[in-house]
C-alpha cells in the first residue's frame, strides 16, 4: 500500500506501468498515485499527440481549438478507462505502441465530435455567459429560502476563488442539463468565455475543475446544516 503522503517519482516509469497505476484510480489508497501517474503520462505524450491531432483536425476542416479539445478528450478517456493491451499492438517498439494507442483514441474522439455536430443540438446560439446568481423573486417563499441557502453556500465557496472561477462555474451550471445529456457548451459560448476572461480553453478547464471541486466540498460540509 503506497504512502499517500509521499508519492514516488514516476518520471522514469514505463508507460505500461503508469497506465496500470491509472487503472487503480478508484481505489482510495491508490488515488493519489494514479493522479501522479496520469500527470506524468500526459506530460510525456501530449506534444507528440498534438503533432498528430492538429493536421488530422485540419484535414477534417477543424481549427486548432478543436484539436485542443480532441487532445483533452483523448487523455480524459485514458484517465477513465486506461484499457491498453500491448498484446493487441503490431508495433514492436513499446513507445510507438503507446502512441498508436493514443492516436486511435484521438481518431475516435474526432469521429464523436463530428457526430455531435450533426446531431440535433439543444443550443439555440443565443446562450450567454452568466456572471451572477439568478433572481429568486419569482419563487415561493419556502422555495426561495431553500434556494438562497444553497446559493449562500456556493457563493461562500466561490469567494475563496477568483471572479473568473465564479463566472465559469455559473455558466456551466446554467447549461447543466444539456451537459448531462452529453452535449458540450457551444463553441460560440466557449469563445465568449475565452474572450471575456482572457483565458485559453485549457485554462478554463482548470478553473472549472477548481471551482466545482471547491463548491462540492462546501456543499458536503455545510449543505445539511
Amino acid at each position: 500500500m503506497p504512502d499517500t503522503m509521499s508519492i514516488p517519482d514516476l518520471s522514469g516509469e514505463p508507460a505500461e506501468t503508469l497506465l496500470a497505476f491509472i487503472k487503480d484510480r478508484n481505489i482510495p489508497d491508490y488515488s493519489e498515485l494514479a493522479k501522479e501517474a496520469f500527470r506524468v503520462f500526459t506530460f510525456r505524450y501530449q506534444v507528440q499527440l498534438m503533432e498528430k491531432i492538429i493536421p488530422l483536425c485540419k484535414n477534417w476542416g477543424y481549427d486548432n481549438q478543436v484539436a485542443t479539445e480532441i487532445g483533452y478528450r483523448t487523455f480524459d478517456r485514458v484517465w477513465k478507462f486506461a484499457k491498453y493491451d500491448p498484446t493487441k499492438s503490431n508495433q514492436e517498439d513499446p513507445e510507438k505502441a503507446i502512441l498508436f494507442y493514443l492516436f486511435g483514441i484521438a481518431r475516435n474522439c474526432l469521429v464523436d465530435h463530428k457526430k455531435e455536430e450533426n446531431n440535433s443540438n439543444p443550443f439555440s446560439g443565443d446562450e450567454d455567459i452568466v456572471v451572477d446568481f439568478p433572481d429568486l423573486g419569482n419563487f415561493h417563499a419556502n422555495r426561495r429560502k431553500e434556494l438562497q441557502k444553497g446559493f449562500d453556500i456556493i457563493n461562500a465557496a466561490l469567494n475563496r476563488l477568483s471572479n473568473k472561477h465564479k463566472i465559469i462555474y455559473l455558466t456551466y451550471k446554467q447549461y447543466e442539463s444539456e451537459i448531462k445529456d452529453g452535449y458540450k457548451l457551444p463553441r460560440h459560448l466557449l469563445k465568449k468565455l475565452r474572450d471575456e476572461l482572457d483565458l485559453t480553453q485549457s485554462s478554463i478547464r482548470v478553473y472549472k475543475k477548481e471551482a466545482f471541486e471547491t463548491v462540492d466540498t462546501y456543499l458536503r460540509l455545510y449543505g445539511n446544516k
